[in-house]
Parts: C-alpha cells; structure tokens; sequence
C-alpha cells in the first residue's frame, strides 16, 4: 500500500457507514450526559459516553463553546463507533460547534482511530494529572465559515 492510500482527508467527512452500523442509546456513565453502546451487524463495537465540555476535565483547556462536547469512547470502539456517534450528537444539536477527543499524548493508535472517524489533531495540552491531544471535529458549516478569511461580515 502506498502512503498516500493510507492518508486520511482531515477536512472532509469520512463516508457515510452502511446500514448496518447502529447505535443504542444507554443510561450515561456517572459524570455524563449521554451513552451510547454501538454495533455493526449486531456485532458490538464499542461504547461512547457524552459529556458537554464545560462540564468536563476540559473545560480550561482549550476555548470552550456552550455547545461543545466532549466523546470518550470505551478502548473497544472502533473509528466507526466514534464516527456514528459523533454525527448523530451533530445531528441532536445543530448549534455544536465542535466535538472533542482527548487522547494520551502521542498516542498514535487513538488518534488514528479518531482521525478515521472525522477528528483532526489540535493540540496537546496538560491537564491537572497528564498531556493529552485534543482531536476535534466540527460540522460542514464551521469548516466552511473557517475558509472565508479574507470576508469580513458588514452586517
């Protein structure tokens, strides 16, 4: 396989999953929002538990929305668990800016995972106990108000 084959488009979304991805919305874990177990062809696929990221260890450590939220995905879930998760809190809240995941530092096989799933590597930055790399995804409509630089809004 050659290098660019296994480039992944940070920008664009990943493909949509067949329909034999689904999800079943489960009681959050203590200190969360929302759970999600995830399947694919009634095969488990992982978990995500959902937190708002005022809420969350990372509410200092990057500038947070009202609307941003924070995805732990269980070390079973695949970058396609974290994928249908993340569209379907896109899709609950239309006015998300931006999904976040934290991983250990330089952990190149989470964020890969999460790079797969839709993310882009931010930054890293430390927390009270470790160093993380925050790994963010944002709807189509962010990304594209991101690219109008050189338009100023006159209204």
């Amino acid at each position: 396989m050659s290098h660019e084959e296994n480039e992944v488009d940070l920008i664009k979304w990943p493909d949509p999953l067949p329909e034999t991805w689904r999800f079943a919305e489960v009681p959050a874990a203590e200190g969360f929002d929302l759970g999600f177990e995830i399947f694919e062809s009634d095969q488990a696929r992982g978990r995500c538990d959902v937190v708002l990221s005022l809420k969350s260890e990372l509410k200092d450590a990057y500038p947070v929305s009202a609307h941003d939220r924070v995805l732990y995905p269980s070390p079973d879930a695949v970058a396609g668990s974290v994928q249908l998760v993340s569209e379907e809190i896109m899709r609950r809240d239309k006015a998300c800016r931006r999904l976040v995941i934290a991983t250990p530092e330089a952990d190149v096989e989470q964020i890969g995972r999460a790079e797969s799933a839709g993310y882009r590597y931010v930054v890293d930055v430390d927390l009270h106990d470790r160093a993380v790399s925050l790994m963010t995804a944002e709807p189509s409509w962010v990304l594209e108000e991101s690219r109008r630089i050189d338009e100023v809004p006159t209204r």
